[in-house]
This record gives C-alpha cells, structure tokens and sequence, in this order.
C-alpha cells in the first residue's frame, strides 16, 4: 500500500526564507509569511483531504511553533505547492 499523505510545512511557500532555510518554490511564486491555517484552507478550497497540527515546528526553524498541514495528495510535492501559493496570494491581494 502506497502512502500518499505529504506534509506542507509555511517555511515551503515563505517568501520570506532562502532555500537553505527551506524554501522549495521560486521566490517570485512564494508568499510572505503563510500560517499554517492559510495552506489548510487553499487545500479545502483544493478539495483535498487535509488536517493541521498547529503544535509542530519545522525543523530547521525549531523555536518557531508554525505548525504543519499533511495533506492527502497523489502527485509532485512542487507542484501543490505552487498551486497552494498562488491561492494565498490571490486571497490575500483579494483582502487588501
């Protein structure tokens, strides 16, 4: 049996983070400061089966509590990521 589940962790999408901090998309893809909560609801808007456990820190950024979201997804980690980012971007160019 195939395990399909990923974890997304805001240091992927943050802008904000060079890729030896753990940035995995191109900076002019990526948002400034995603909450864990903002990458759970563009999975849902996805309509993937996700579920966030906001108690966790990413590694590398340890004192950092900024959660994770696993998410059910059969495909390229890069390629969720950059449909993740450009939701939150599209959101929060909505809200301003």
């Amino acid at each position: 049996m195939r395990d399909d589940r990923m974890i997304i962790w805001p240091a992927y999408i943050d802008s904000r983070k060079s890729r030896s901090e753990g940035r995995r998309i191109p900076l002019e893809d990526s948002v400034e400061a995603p909450s864990s909560g903002e990458i759970l609801r563009a999975l849902r808007k996805l309509q993937l089966d996700a579920r966030m456990e906001s108690d966790k820190s990413y590694p590398a950024s340890w004192w950092e509590s900024s959660g994770r979201v696993i998410v059910e997804y059969d495909g390229r980690k890069k390629d969720i990521l950059l449909k993740v980012a450009r939701l939150i971007k599209s959101q929060k160019k909505k809200n301003k």
